[in-house]
C-alpha cells in the first residue's frame, strides 16, 4: 500500500492555510492545519505527520520557539515559511533544526518542489511526536551483516541512517544533517562546492546569499567535532567544504 505523506500546515492566516491545503492536496498529499500552538500539538499527538510547514511569525506566538520545542521531541522535517526579507529568522530556524525555508511571497510550485525534496531526503516516514531515539538495528537472525562507514572512531550506518560516536552512542541528527554527512563521507578528501552540496542536499541551485549549507555544516560540526576537537569538515576558501579524513567501509555483523 502506497503511503500518502501527511503535511501539517501551521499558519495563523486562514487564506494561506487554504491555499496550501488546496495546492498540496492537488499534488496527492494529505493535509491538516493548525493556526495556534494548541492546534499544532493536538495534530502532532493525534496522528503521524510526515512534514511541517511552519510560519515564522504567528499572531501571538513565535514559530521559531515552536520549532525549537518540536526538535526536543522529534525529527519531523520542517520547512520554515518566512515573510522577512533579511532572512534573520530563517537563519536562526536552520540553526535550531529546520530543514529548509521559503520566503513569502513564493510561487506555489516552488513550495511543492521544496516539500518533495525534503520528503525525499527523509527517505522514510517521519517519526511521530515524542518518539524516543531510534533503537539500534536488531538482528533478525545470526550472520546478518550491514555495511558501515568509519571515520576515526565514528561509525556511520547508512541502512539504519544512524551515526554512532566513539562511545557507541547514537548521535541525534536532523534529516538534513545526516544527508550532508553522508555526502561528505562518500567524497572524502575532496573539495565540494556549495553549488554541489546544495544540489545534492535539496535539488536546487545555491545562491550567494543562501545560508542553508553553511548553517547545516555549522550544526553538523557541533555534533561531530565537540568531543575530540578534530576538524572533520574544513572550509575551502572560495569553494566550499571538504571532509578532511579518509573513510573505510566494512561489513558489520549484526
Amino acid at each position: 500500500m502506497i503511503h500518502t505523506a501527511k503535511i501539517l500546515v501551521v499558519d495563523d492566516d486562514f487564506r494561506i492555510r487554504d491555499l496550501l491545503r488546496t495546492s498540496l492536496e492537488a499534488e496527492g498529499f494529505a493535509v491538516v492545519e493548525a493556526a495556534t500552538s494548541e492546534e499544532l500539538y493536538e495534530c502532532l499527538s493525534s496522528g503521524e505527520i510526515d512534514l511541517i510547514t511552519m510560519d515564522v511569525l504567528l499572531d501571538r506566538e513565535n514559530g521559531l520557539d515552536l520549532v525549537r520545542d518540536i526538535r526536543r521531541h522529534s525529527e519531523i522535517p520542517i520547512i520554515l515559511v518566512s515573510g522577512r526579507v533579511d532572512l534573520i529568522d530563517t537563519v536562526v530556524g536552520l540553526e535550531i533544526g529546520a530543514d529548509d525555508y521559503i520566503t513569502k511571497p513564493f510561487p506555489i510550485r516552488e513550495l511543492i518542489a521544496r516539500v518533495r525534496s525534503v520528503l525525499r531526503r527523509a527517505r522514510s516516514t517521519a517519526s511521530s511526536y515524542s518518539a524516543p531515539p531510534p533503537p539500534a538495528p536488531a538482528a533478525e537472525e545470526p550472520g546478518n551483516a550491514m555495511e558501515v562507514v568509519r571515520f576515526g572512531d565514528w561509525t556511520l550506518m547508512p541502512a539504519a541512517r544512524q551515526l554512532r560516536s566513539p562511545d557507541n552512542e547514537i548521535v541525534a541528527l536532523t534529516t538534513a544533517e545526516y544527508d550532508l554527512l553522508e555526502i561528505f563521507v562518500n567524497s572524502p578528501m575532496r573539495a565540494l562546492s556549495r553549488d554541489h552540496l546544495m544540489e545534492q542536499l535539496t535539488g536546487r541551485d545555491w545562491q550567494p546569499n543562501d545560508r542553508v549549507i553553511d548553517n547545516h555544516v555549522a550544526q553538523l560540526r557541533k555534533k561531530i567535532e565537540s568531543d575530540d576537537g578534530f576538524e572533520w569538515i574544513k572550509t575551502v576558501r572560495g569553494t566550499g567544504y571538504m571532509f578532511a579524513s579518509k573513510t573505510t567501509r566494512e561489513m558489520l555483523q549484526i
